[in-house]
């Protein structure tokens, strides 16, 4: 019967080691890290959005001036 108590022995050591304090820090730091980078691509998504809907608006109305080559021929 050494062996429960040999476990019991390493638990508690393994219980009061600073390495799982660290583990922590590690963790909540990258969940802060994982935080701000979701909120940047969100913002950064806002913007690159608008920026593809402007040139579609900009196409859209070149394509109903000017039809889709420019020819006379092709003006709707």
């Amino acid at each position: 019967m050494r062996y429960p108590r040999a476990w019991k022995t390493w638990l508690g050591s393994a219980a009061r080691s600073e390495q799982g304090q660290g583990l922590v820090e590690y963790t909540l730091v990258l969940a802060l890290v994982s935080v701000v980078a979701i909120a940047a691509l969100t913002e950064v998504g806002a913007s690159v959005q608008h920026f593809y809907d402007q040139g579609n608006n900009v196409l859209e109305a070149v394509l109903k001036t000017h039809g889709h080559c420019g020819h006379k021929a092709c003006k709707p």
